[in-house]
């Protein structure tokens, strides 16, 4: 069994003039990555073998954020292709994951996180908000054969 954590990263601001990578943390994302972390923190019934975020500021934030929640301080990796809006270009990416490790977090983005959802779960998601989490849980060995597999979790920040 694998299990994918995908969080979105938080509500990032549009008025510094920086380009999309350099984009930081709106306040309020910031407040919600909080609640986004707790719930996901309180929920959790396995650990979290591997942490992984896009290179963009705004991934590398929150998952520093969602990081600090945990007792056990992660070592977070960057990996240049996690900056992706692809579905396939992410999928790519999760299928070359160790596998040696049976559960890992990405921090990355939207559209590829959504439909990532969408594809490889089994409950339909219209959008997986900034600060949003979602759980899914393949029956596989290795990360390469994964496919469909089962939505454990979705979390909503607005609904916490």
């Amino acid at each position: 069994m694998k299990k994918l954590i995908l969080f979105r990263h938080a509500k990032s601001r549009w008025d510094l003039g920086v380009n999309d990578r350099e984009r930081d943390l709106e306040d309020v994302g910031i407040e919600r990555t909080a609640k986004s972390a707790k719930k996901l923190k309180s929920i959790l019934d396995f650990e979290i073998d591997a942490w992984y975020a896009s290179p963009a500021v705004r991934a590398k934030r929150t998952a520093g954020l969602v990081a600090s929640h945990f007792e056990k301080q992660p070592k977070i990796q960057s990996i240049e292709n996690l900056y992706t809006f692809s579905f396939f270009e992410l999928l790519k990416e999760v299928k070359k994951f160790d596998d040696a490790i049976n559960s890992a977090i990405i921090f990355g983005h939207n559209e590829a996180f959504t439909e990532f959802v969408n594809r490889m779960g089994n409950e339909y998601l219209y959008n997986l908000p900034t600060s949003g989490v979602a759980i899914i849980e393949f029956v596989a060995n290795n990360w390469k054969d994964i496919e469909r597999g089962q939505t454990l979790t979705i979390i909503k920040p607005k609904k916490l």
